[in-house]
C-alpha cells in the first residue's frame, strides 16, 4: 500500500520533466526565430555601413571588400547637389517639427481633456487613422489635392505633406503623458487662484515637457528620413536628401551613396538616443521630486 504514493510521485515528476523539456524546446525555438528575424532586418543595414568604408576599384563599388578608406565621406561633400538637398531637408524638417509639436500637443491635451465626448472620440479616431494609413496613399492624395487646388509645389507643400504622421505621433505621446498627470496639482493651483491658462502654463506644460521634447526630436527625424511623400511632392529645385539618394541608385549604387546612407543612419540613431537621454533625465528628476515631496510630507505629518 505504501508504494502507491511513491509511484504517483514518480509519475508526477516524470510529467513535470517532460513539460519542462517541452517548454525549453519552445523557448529555444522562439529565440532562434527571433535571432533570424533580427539578422534578416539588420544584415542589409550592416552591409551598407561596411561598404561605406570600402575602397572599391577605379572609383566604383565592388561586391567584395577591397580595403578600408574614409575617402567617400569626404567626397560626398564635394557634390553641390547634395549640399542643396541637405539644406532643403533641414529647412523642411525644422518648421515641420515645430508645427507638429504645437498641433500634436494641443490634440493630445484635447483627446483627454476636451469636455465634449464626440470631439474626443473624433480626435482619437483621426489620430489613429493618421498612424495606420499607408504613406504611399497619403502621398498620392496630397499630390492630387495640391495639383487640383493649383498649389505650387515647394517648401510649404513639403512641410504640409510631412506633418500628418508626426502630428499623430506627438499627440499619442502627449496623450499618454496627460493621462498620467497628477490632478491634485491642478486643484492646488486653482485653490491658489490660478486661472485655467495660468495653470496650463505653470503646472501642465512643465509636466508635459519630456513628451514635448521627445515628440520634437522624433518629428524632425521622421521628416529628415521621409522618402515616399518627399518623392511625391519634390520638384527639381526643392528636393530632399532621401530623394537625392534614391535618384542616385537608379544608375547603380555609387560608393558615395553608401556613405550618405551611413551618415543618415547616424543622424537617426543620434536622434533616438537623444530621446532616450531626455526621457531618462526627466524620469530621474521626477523621481527626485517625488522623494523630496514625500520627505516634506513626512516631516509635516510627524509628531
Amino acid at each position: 500500500m505504501s508504494t502507491l504514493p511513491l509511484a504517483g510521485g514518480r509519475i508526477s515528476r516524470l510529467r513535470a520533466s517532460k513539460l519542462s523539456r517541452r517548454f525549453n524546446a519552445i523557448d529555444t525555438g522562439l529565440w532562434l526565430i527571433t535571432v533570424c528575424v533580427f539578422i534578416f532586418l539588420l544584415a542589409p543595414i550592416v552591409t551598407v555601413v561596411i561598404f561605406a568604408f570600402n575602397k572599391g576599384v577605379l572609383g566604383k563599388q565592388t561586391a567584395t571588400f577591397t580595403g578600408f578608406t574614409t575617402h567617400w565621406f569626404a567626397a560626398v561633400w564635394a557634390d553641390p547637389t547634395l549640399h542643396h538637398s541637405l539644406a532643403v531637408s533641414v529647412k523642411v524638417a525644422v518648421p515641420m517639427a515645430l508645427i507638429s509639436v504645437i498641433v500634436g500637443t494641443t490634440a493630445g491635451l484635447a483627446v483627454v481633456r476636451h469636455p465634449w465626448k464626440p470631439m474626443r472620440l473624433t480626435l482619437e479616431a483621426l489620430m489613429y487613422y493618421l498612424l495606420v494609413v499607408p504613406e504611399i496613399v497619403l502621398g498620392i492624395s496630397l499630390l492630387i489635392f495640391f495639383t487640383r487646388t493649383n498649389f505650387t509645389l515647394g517648401y510649404m507643400t513639403l512641410i504640409a505633406g510631412h506633418s500628418p504622421f508626426p502630428i499623430a505621433v506627438v499627440a499619442l505621446i502627449v496623450r499618454s503623458r496627460v493621462v498620467a498627470l497628477d490632478a491634485t496639482l491642478e486643484d492646488a493651483a486653482a485653490d491658489l487662484g490660478a486661472r485655467s491658462w495660468r495653470s496650463l502654463l505653470d503646472v501642465i506644460l512643465p509636466q508635459l515637457l519630456p513628451a514635448i521634447i521627445t515628440g520634437l526630436i522624433m518629428s524632425f527625424t521622421f521628416s529628415f528620413d521621409d522618402l515616399i511623400i518627399s518623392e511625391m511632392l519634390a520638384t527639381p529645385t526643392v528636393s530632399t536628401l532621401p530623394v537625392y539618394i534614391f535618384g542616385e541608385t537608379h544608375s547603380g549604387v555609387a560608393p558615395n551613396v553608401y556613405a550618405i546612407a551611413t551618415m543618415m543612419l547616424a543622424v537617426t540613431l543620434i536622434g533616438f538616443a537623444l530621446v532616450g537621454i531626455v526621457s531618462r533625465i526627466f524620469a530621474r528628476a521626477g523621481a527626485q521630486e517625488v522623494s523630496l515631496s514625500s520627505a516634506v510630507a513626512g516631516q509635516h505629518g510627524g509628531p
